[in-house]
């Protein structure tokens, strides 16, 4: 039984030795090679790709603790972009503030002015009142002194009431102890202007036939020298006239947000346009007895 199964095998061993003789004389051995390459090219892929698979899976990276400082310096430069930013847009907005307040002095060259910011504001006992008073930053050191007017680029701010060495205090024309000679710009009807301790200021002392109109605006008109003529001081938003009154009164919206106030102007002398100046030198010639 055993020798039959080695003459098997060594017949199987000469056969299969003879067909690769066989294959190197005719040249098939390459034909041989490729298609034992394209039998046994898709396992060694497959086994190629699981090993690729499994190196990605269970490899760590070289160093943890490298990885995770680089991504705490990168959120801290992050954060130091942002604050850089909100620096930039702030210092923009107040530059922007500061060219229209130029803007101002330079459209009113007969003014001599002092550039202030507002750092605090007096409120009252009740804080949803409007601002009471508005501190500056700058007092006599600077020149400044009670009675001066204070403006915005947009309109009249107020005068100042105290003064102390670096700060001074105004009282805005909404306070209730503010009173301002004014005049209707399409009418020329004079007044005053009071504040009422609120948002909207009342322009009192209009003749029941003056020409009042809901959008005419208000301006200095002057009179009495406390304030220069032609500062906008706010819009006519309502009026109320009844035939029993001597006079109509009209309800003013100021052009300033006193909410929002952080730069202003004082003006430490003002000189009146010669124009104007002629103009009220003949009213007062007229009106003198």
């Amino acid at each position: 039984m055993r020798l039959h199964v080695r003459i098997t095998v060594t017949g199987f061993t000469l056969v299969l030795a003879g067909l690769l003789v066989a294959a190197v004389v005719t040249g098939r051995i390459r034909s041989l090679a490729e298609m034992t390459r394209q039998i046994t090219m898709p396992s060694v892929t497959w086994v190629s790709r699981q090993g690729i698979a499994l190196r990605e899976r269970f490899d760590l990276p070289p160093d943890v603790a490298q990885l995770q400082a680089e991504n705490t310096r990168l959120r801290e430069e992050l954060e130091r972009l942002r604050a850089e930013q909100i620096r930039f847009t702030e210092i923009e907005m107040e530059n922007q503030r500061l060219r229209a307040l130029l803007r101002f002095a330079e459209e009113h060259p007969y003014y001599d002015v002092r550039g202030a910011s507002v750092v605090g504001q007096v409120i009252g006992r009740d804080p949803a009142l409007p601002i009471d008073r508005l501190i500056l930053n700058i007092g006599e050191a600077q020149g400044i002194r009670p009675g001066m007017p204070v403006v915005s680029d947009v309109g009249l701010v107020g005068r100042v009431v105290q003064v102390y060495r670096t700060t001074s205090v105004v009282l805005p024309i909404t306070a209730p102890e503010s009173a301002v000679n004014a005049i209707v710009q399409a009418s020329r009807q004079t007044g005053i202007v009071r504040g009422q301790g609120g948002p909207i200021l009342i322009m009192e002392y209009l003749p029941l036939d003056a020409e009042v109109a809901v959008g005419d605006l208000i301006l200095t008109s002057g009179l009495g020298g406390v304030f220069p003529p032609k500062l906008l001081i706010g819009q006519v938003v309502a009026v109320e006239r009844h035939d029993y009154d001597m006079f109509q009164r009209a309800e003013i919206r100021p052009t300033v947000n006193f909410q929002q106030l952080e730069q202003v102007l004082i003006l430490v002398d003002f000189t009146l346009n010669p124009e104007v100046k002629e103009i009220l030198d003949e009213a007062s010639s007229t009106e003198a007895p």
